[in-house]
């Protein structure tokens, strides 16, 4: 499952669907509501691997990709 959430994070409900994926990519633009989605999805998954990317030089703006797999 590949997800782009806004910089709200997923909703509750679309974290529950996506527990349902043995793999999960998740693409964050926003690294505080990252954190709140993986406080749930690593109930179920674990992070294999993580990357951040600073594509906005003199910003405050980070992008990160997490890759997730079923525990």
């Amino acid at each position: 499952m590949l997800v782009d959430p806004p910089r709200s994070g997923l909703d509750d409900e679309t974290v529950k669907q996506v527990t349902a994926y043995d793999n999960i990519v998740y693409v964050s633009c926003n690294p505080d509501t990252l954190v709140d989605n993986l406080h749930e999805l690593t109930k179920t998954h674990r992070i294999d691997r993580f990357a951040i990317f600073d594509q906005f030089p003199y910003t405050h703006h980070l992008e990160c990709g997490v890759y997730l797999t079923r525990i």
